[in-house]
């Protein structure tokens, strides 16, 4: 009998045989024996509840039971979120044309005499292309003048090698190697998150995989986090060989997604390996 009717219907004897045999005080009116039967009752159900939230796989609990069901490894939590963003970043970098940029303005006419045009021409390299971008303004004979076009010029281009402000082929040779190496990051990231949604689901893996797991996360994980570090930096030394030429230039310079590319990378690394560090740190004041 697991409901209230059903208990209403037993006799005292039988309430309180229920009772000892589940090791539960025997005393009372028979409407506190019943009380005592139903909260027991209550509290075996809560525990199995839980044990069958325990034994499902992350992800399956999560999915079928709410936040309520899973407890929350802070540590895996904060490793996973950020190969995701992690993730997502790099492939935003690979399509970014804001790696370097030169910039030249010039005004013709006299904006004092209320004739002039001013003509600003900017040049926003990727790792693949160039984005140059043309924009005009001012007042001439007919009215104000306002206009911007833009076109893209591959670096193996004739258009592109014909330019005396730089070296095609050093842009070409830095942004190959660093989209080489941020599509190794991004099947690293893919592994390493491939991996942790398979046990989430509670999915096998085939038995080389089970048997190499640890290896190959941890493998992945050192790809993930160094080689966006190193590939950065090897863009900059690359395009510091390009032969720049760049009288009546007015601005150039390492872009948004340069920086922002060393910035991120630097912080996923510190924060997959902040133990490491710490450790190596602390042994270096020690021995220091």
């Amino acid at each position: 009998m697991s409901n209230m009717s059903g208990m209403e219907e037993l006799t005292v004897v039988e309430l309180r045989q229920l009772l000892k045999d589940k090791g539960l005080a025997i005393s009372g009116k028979k409407s506190e024996l019943i009380e005592r039967l139903m909260s027991n009752e209550d509290e075996e159900k809560s525990k199995n509840d839980d044990a069958t939230n325990t034994q499902l796989p992350f992800l399956k609990s999560l999915y079928q039971n709410g936040f309520s069901s899973v407890k929350f490894d802070r540590r895996l939590t904060i490793r996973y979120g950020a190969a995701v963003f992690m993730l997502f970043f790099v492939i935003l970098g690979l399509n970014s044309n804001s790696w370097y940029f030169m910039e030249f303005t010039a005004t013709d006419g006299d904006p004092d005499m209320g004739l002039y045009v001013e003509e600003k021409t900017r040049l926003n390299f990727g790792l693949g292309d160039i984005e140059i971008i043309y924009s005009a303004d001012g007042i001439v004979w007919g009215g104000p003048v306002s206009s911007e076009t833009s076109e893209y010029v591959e670096f193996d281009g004739e258009e592109c090698k014909s330019t005396d402000e730089f070296s095609c082929n050093d842009f070409s040779s830095a942004g190959d190697l660093n989209k080489i190496a941020l599509l190794i990051t991004v099947l690293s990231l893919l592994i390493i998150i491939g991996f942790g949604i398979t046990k989430g689901l509670g999915k096998e893996l085939a038995p080389v995989l089970e048997n190499n797991e640890t290896r190959i996360c941890e493998f992945s994980w050192g790809i993930a986090t160094a080689l966006p570090v190193i590939s950065t930096l090897c863009y900059r030394v690359l395009i510091g060989f390009s032969e720049m030429n760049l009288v009546g230039w007015d601005k150039d310079g390492f872009g948004l997604m340069w920086w922002s590319m060393m910035v991120v990378s630097l912080s996923f690394f510190g924060l997959i390996y902040n133990q490491q560090i710490s450790s190596l740190v602390a042994k270096f004041k020690k021995n220091g």
